[in-house]
């Protein structure tokens, strides 16, 4: 592409963000309906279960995460509502924004699908990095630091929708630009249209910020967990200067455990991985050698058995943390 017609689009696309013009896509239906409903202190868990239900797919896949190395040493579960309970609501709806963006990051243009499948399993892979980062501070949520790890690079997608629908023909030299650019700005916008808590909002914004200054706050956050997570599985993570990096201060860690985490915590790592639909490497320590459920326990089921009978009138949902209480 000519230089000038470099520039063009690219001005094109930033002012289109200044306007507010670019077109954000929305969040699935069922995934909203999950939002809503675990928002809502008075759902009852029938309602929950109906809503995921609705989607064979998903109910499905669900089904599938719940049978995954990381629970091993349970017994097989054969529909949704032992999956959620096992899973859990908030792993339910990180599992379920998981599911979903998997089927939204899709091009017919070669190289945009190409970028956009990079960024995506890119995505999953900090994604299992701040679950088991998270999980040594206990103000954090591991749950929530997975949901931030998946949604962390979640402005490349209506970018490259808006870029597939005016521009067909594009170069891999542009589209990079074009996202250094503009898809933190993007994705917080798109995080905002559907409704995020600002905490992960600031993960969109800032994880690529090392040098980020929060004030008075001492303690880690979301954003200097998944800073490290994304810098722990970049193509350059042997070359950080992992000492000057201030999110890996405040989450305590010394340039050395920076370094060798991912190896230290593979096992772990592999396991979230599992349940993200990353297929884990059995070579790996670590990882249960227990028999996974097969394709056919965990895929081909029948309807009546994906849609579980009611049970006893209740809320679960009374008692269980918010998915976005952003602590």
């Amino acid at each position: 592409m000519d230089t000038w017609k470099h520039q063009a689009l690219l001005d094109q696309v930033l002012h289109a963000i200044e306007r507010d013009d670019l077109a954000l896509p929305t969040l699935p239906e069922v995934a909203l309906k999950m939002h809503d409903l675990i928002k809502n202190p008075n759902a009852s868990s029938n309602q929950i279960i109906e809503a995921v239900s609705g989607d064979p797919f998903i109910a499905a896949q669900l089904i599938k995460a719940a049978n995954g190395a990381a629970f091993a040493d349970k017994p097989p579960v054969y529909n949704v509502r032992v999956a959620i309970s096992r899973l859990g609501f908030r792993q339910l709806h990180d599992l379920l924004i998981n599911i979903t963006m998997n089927k939204m990051f899709f091009s017919n243009n070669p190289i945009l699908n190409r970028r956009m499948k990079t960024v995506w399993e890119h995505s999953r892979e900090v994604a299992a990095t701040s679950y088991v980062l998270a999980s040594h501070h206990a103000h954090l949520s591991p749950d929530q630091a997975m949901l931030a790890g998946l949604i962390h690079e979640i402005g490349v997608l209506p970018l490259c929708l808006h870029i597939e629908k005016t521009h067909e023909q594009i170069n891999e030299e542009t589209l990079n630009e074009l996202i250094q650019k503009c898809h933190s700005t993007i994705g917080s916008r798109l995080l905002k249209k559907w409704n995020f808590p600002q905490g992960l909002i600031d993960v969109v914004a800032e994880h690529e910020n090392l040098s980020r200054d929060p004030g008075n706050m001492s303690r880690a956050d979301y954003t200097d967990v998944v800073s490290i997570a994304n810098l722990q599985n970049g193509t350059s993570a042997g070359m950080v200067a992992w000492g000057e990096i201030a999110a890996a201060k405040r989450l305590k860690l010394s340039a050395e455990e920076c370094r060798i985490f991912p190896e230290h915590h593979a096992g772990r790592i592999a396991s979230v991985k599992g349940m993200l639909g990353i297929t884990p490497n059995p070579e790996i320590r670590g990882i249960s050698s227990a028999p996974l459920p097969s394709h056919k326990q965990t895929l081909e089921l029948h309807p009546e058995q994906i849609i579980a009978a009611p049970n006893k009138k209740g809320g679960w949902s009374s008692f269980l943390p918010s998915i976005f209480n952003d602590r």
